[in-house]
């Protein structure tokens, strides 16, 4: 458990580098991408043996490369110190789209739901200027296979379906890649709202808070001087036999002490005040 901790800490700190301290939608979108690397690479490198073994065995030699590329990529984009993680992003995702592809053109259409699962990753992890953009790169590939197969330079062996199957299959694919791109980012826009106004609430606590440290500090320390103060000159007049002119004067110290202390609660209750209208 402590190695697997050490793991997931060391991938974290490569990428997340620049701490997003509001933790925004662009916050658990990065935290979302490093989660996605931690389990990837562990679980690709499983998964190259068994691949390399039979793409090895299938003879598809550019098959292995393009598997031991996939994990390579993959640890480089996990321990690689120093790149922003919006180069590591596209990086991941151009490697999930052309071992995606691969895939299907080495081994059959039943690998179209790697391009299906391209699609998803690319919508949660990245912000595309088109959201669209996930759902047209499928499009593209789409039309590529179909061409290639039309002009008879897919595999043969893999030539086991009718045409009509062919488009039935990449349609379906094209179909849910944008309604995907269509779906998340309306997701993604109301968690965004939700997101600014937490953000925005915790900053008015904030604020709040700081206002009623202060009328905190100034209640037992600004406060306590004139009051301290009349307490001490009422002492005096109670317990000591003060001529006619040190009473008047005393008097006079305990009315400017009066004042001092008027003036000091009308600051607290205004600032109270304002801050009960201004953090409602």
């Amino acid at each position: 458990m402590n190695l697997w901790n050490k793991y997931t800490s060391a991938i974290r700190q490569n990428i997340l580098f620049s701490n997003n301290e509001n933790k925004d939608l662009e916050f658990w979108r990065d935290d979302m991408f490093v989660n996605t690397i931690v389990y990837i690479i562990p679980l690709s490198v499983i998964a190259l043996v068994p691949s390399v073994i039979w793409a090895n065995d299938a003879k598809l030699y550019v098959m292995v490369w393009i598997d031991l590329l996939s994990v390579t990529t993959a640890l480089f984009i996990g321990i690689k110190k120093g790149i922003k993680i919006k180069k590591r992003k596209l990086l991941f995702i151009g490697t999930v789209y052309t071992l995606s592809f691969s895939l299907i053109y080495f081994v059959g259409l039943n690998s179209t739901l790697y391009l299906l699962a391209a699609c998803f990753l690319s919508t949660f992890i990245y912000t595309f200027k088109n959201q669209f953009t996930p759902a047209l790169i499928n499009l593209y590939i789409s039309i590529l296979y179909i061409s290639l197969y039309y002009l008879e330079l897919t595999p043969s062996h893999l030539v086991t379906f009718k045409t009509n199957e062919l488009f039935a299959v990449f349609s379906n694919l094209i179909f849910l890649s944008f309604l995907i791109c269509s779906l998340v980012p309306k997701l993604f826009n109301g968690l965004e709202e939700s997101f600014k106004n937490n953000i925005e609430h915790t900053k008015k606590i904030e604020n709040q808070n700081e206002v009623l440290k202060e009328i905190t500090w100034i209640q037992s320390h600004v406060v306590r001087t004139p009051l301290s103060r009349i307490l001490a000159i009422t002492n005096l007049l109670k317990e000591n036999k003060n001529s006619e002119e040190e009473k008047e004067f005393l008097i006079d110290s305990i009315i400017v002490s009066s004042e001092e202390l008027d003036t000091v609660i009308q600051e607290i209750v205004t600032k109270s005040e304002n801050v009960s209208s201004k953090y409602k």
